[in-house]
């Protein structure tokens, strides 16, 4: 898809990936609305974003809650005709033992991290069969490949993620929508201060998984890894050398970061 015109909505704008990804894309020529919790925090990806010559609307919405993702959806259809592309970019990483938590914190990840993103697709999609082309893409995670200590229940909701995105691409091949999935290592952002990371979890710049968002919605691809060396160490060697994989993580300790990290629920 040719970006320049186009529309993105992307949640999680305010900061961190979703900022990069709403600069990135207006810098192809795409318009943005820029979504968060408060609509207050928008102002500094609003100014970058206008800076660039292209338009920015922002509104907020907690992704987690129907009624307010399904008047974001109402909101956006009016802004110029609505949008073309959805970036699900909102989401949470409290770390730590499973059982040190109380559940609630695990209901809530789940909650935003996936259920959020389905419901927010889900009251999307009419709006991009109407346009007859679209793209949707999700950010999911490593973790969405190969769970490890510490994101046990974050893991379980970029697993979802993929297998949400693998299979809303095979049901979408034949409306013109396109659906990809972005799986990044340890992202240099506030979620991921005081966060260990190792040669086998490298820490990434929020603007390089903007372009890879990019990419995906310009050459329609599947999966993206960020940094693309991070495929072996949690696809390919987990599936063909499993026991080797698990204890090449154990012996780097490079899953050790999130556990002692001990990260607090944030939105």
């Amino acid at each position: 898809m040719n970006l320049q015109d186009k529309t993105a909505l992307i949640t999680g704008a305010a900061r961190g990936i979703g900022q990069a990804t709403s600069v990135e894309l207006a810098h192809a020529g795409a318009n943005i609305i820029g979504v968060d919790l408060k609509v207050e925090d928008l102002s500094e990806t609003s100014k970058a974003v206008e800076q660039l010559g292209t338009k920015f609307y922002g509104f907020a919405c907690d992704v987690s809650d129907e009624s307010s993702v399904r008047m974001l959806v109402k909101q956006a259809e009016t802004t110029d005709g609505g949008f073309d592309i959805l970036v699900n970019n909102a989401g949470v990483l409290p770390s730590g033992p499973f059982l040190e938590r109380d559940f609630e914190v695990w209901r809530r990840t789940i909650d935003i991290n996936l259920t959020g993103l389905m419901m927010l697709t889900y009251v999307a999609l009419p709006h991009l069969f109407a346009r007859k082309v679209g793209h949707i893409v999700n950010i999911a995670s490593i973790a969405g490949k190969f769970g490890t200590e510490g994101v046990a229940v974050y893991a379980a909701s970029k697993h979802g993620v993929v297998g949400f995105s693998s299979a809303l691409r095979f049901e979408l091949q034949q409306k013109n929508i396109g659906v990809s999935w972005i799986c990044p290592s340890l992202v240099n952002t506030r979620m991921s201060s005081d966060v260990q990371y190792t040669f086998l979890t490298p820490k990434v710049e929020p603007e390089t998984i903007a372009r890879a968002v990019r990419q995906a919605i310009e050459t329609n691809a599947t999966e993206l890894f960020v940094p693309r060396r991070v495929r072996l160490a949690v696809s390919i060697l987990p599936s063909l050398a499993p026991r080797f994989s698990r204890w090449l993580t154990r012996v780097t300790k490079a899953s050790k970061g999130w556990l002692i990290a001990k990260k607090e629920l944030a939105a």
